[in-house]
């Protein structure tokens, strides 16, 4: 059936999920800038005067909300991986969706694994190198106490890289040379929560699917609290349920109300994006923030007892895809072609941003700069101070900030041309091999 009407063709289209997901690659680099040059962002409060700084308001200082912006990832995640099954379950070709899941599954193991490492060597090699040396030494939060030093010996680097690449992909622990890579664990966690949630629902009735999805989004709260953090279960299953919800015929039929495309989403964005808001640290400074402590707190006794700010980031999310799916004002707004194509380079993004902070951003700004003594946070009996090079002023901040967004999205770009192919060569390569050939007759 041809669709000629444009708000009916847009509501049709999950390009927006692509443009939603290359935002949310700026802003988590973004969040980790903030720590660079502007730790005063990460707390809702307050100027010398008791008065909240711009970008420490709700909204502006989404800058600095990295956290939730990664939650943003795993509502995608789910919606995204659940659109082909859920349509093909709908059309009456489940056994098309069960096959389609199991592939999908096997394919998204080797996306995450392979782009990761390959990540992690390069930034080991830059560290040993000596590239990373300006930027450990420097006085930028995120740089000094992210980037590690060179190793002593060849043999404790080849040590130090193995356990990198090991460290990725087990829960509490970290990437050393790649720090960003913390949430993969939990990406690939969340993968095959989705998987064996829709490998169960899938068969179903759409109401009885929908039903089922609704109790694992319920329960899914004491699976966040075991592995105290809220991004598993929690987020993915209600991408699920929001892309069940897309494919159905109620998104256009409310989005033919005026009020709810021009009132209803925008107003729930709003709040979605104020929960988002919601700061890592020092809730009590401001009202607002306080306000949802107590609000979460109650309502969700336990998830908020372990990790508030992912909890109400999470929340935020959801509620900020459901107004998006809404509106097809805000869907055509997301499918525009630039944010579409900053999508198709969001994973990129955030593997490499980190690595290209830690070189260009750090040559760029911190290069010529004087040392000078900066008291220690944990200071020790016979240290009390350690010699950074100083921040400069402003412009060439902004400079190396400008110089460093350039550099990032072309390296990101090459890594989609050239990387991304060869990766799922090396994919279909390995499903051939690993699973038995299919015999006629």
């Amino acid at each position: 059936m041809l669709v000629v009407d444009p708000n009916e063709r847009i509501m049709q289209d999950s390009g927006w999920a692509d443009g939603l997901r290359g935002i949310a690659a700026v802003y988590v680099a973004a969040s980790h800038l903030v720590l660079c040059f502007g730790r005063q962002f990460t707390n809702p409060c307050c100027t010398d005067n008791g008065t909240p700084w711009l970008f420490q308001r709700p909204i502006l200082r989404l800058i600095a909300s990295g956290h939730s912006w990664v939650a943003i990832f795993f509502v995608l995640l789910g919606f995204v991986n659940a659109l082909k099954p859920i349509k093909q379950a709908r059309s009456g070709d489940s056994e098309s969706a069960l096959s389609g899941l199991s592939t999908a599954a096997f394919r998204r193991s080797f996306r995450l694994v392979l782009p990761a490492s390959v990540a992690t060597l390069i930034s080991w090699t830059l560290c040993q190198t000596g590239a990373y040396e300006l930027a450990r030494n420097s006085d930028a939060y995120w740089l000094y106490t992210n980037t590690p030093p060179r190793s002593d010996s060849w043999c404790g680097a080849i040590y130090g890289l193995v356990r990198a690449l090991m460290s990725t992909w087990r829960l509490g622990d970290g990437n050393l040379y790649d720090q960003p890579q913390w949430a993969l664990i939990y990406l690939l966690m969340g993968s095959i929560v989705g998987y064996f949630v829709l490998l169960a629902t899938v068969q179903l009735t759409t109401v009885w699917r929908s039903i089922t999805l609704a109790l694992c989004l319920f329960w899914s709260w004491s699976w966040s609290y075991n592995l105290r953090d809220p991004l598993v279960g929690f987020t993915v299953i209600g991408g699920i349920l929001l892309a069940e919800f897309s494919v159905s015929p109620q998104p256009a039929k409310l989005a033919a109300f005026p009020l709810v495309s021009t009132i209803l989403s925008p107003v729930l964005a709003l709040i979605g994006l104020v929960f988002m808001s919601y700061p890592s640290s020092n809730p009590d400074s401001a009202p607002w923030s306080a306000v949802l402590k107590y609000v979460f707190g109650s309502v969700f006794p336990r998830s908020a007892s372990f990790s508030m700010p992912r909890l109400v980031g999470s929340v935020g999310a959801l509620m900020l895809c459901f107004a998006i799916l809404i509106s097809p004002h805000l869907r055509r707004a997301l499918s525009v072609k630039p944010l579409r194509w900053l999508g198709k380079l969001s994973f990129p993004i955030y593997l490499l941003h980190g690595t290209v902070m830690r070189t260009v951003l750090a040559w760029v700004v911190f290069a010529g700069q004087p040392l000078e003594a900066f008291p220690l946070e944990l200071a020790t009996e016979d240290r009390d101070t350690v010699y950074r090079y100083a921040q400069p002023g402003n412009v060439r901040i902004t400079i190396g900030l400008i110089i460093m967004s350039a550099f990032t999205l072309y390296a990101s770009h090459l890594w989609a041309n050239n990387f991304e192919p060869a990766f799922g060569r090396i994919t279909a390569w390995a499903e051939g091999k690993m699973k038995p050939e299919k015999r006629e007759g």
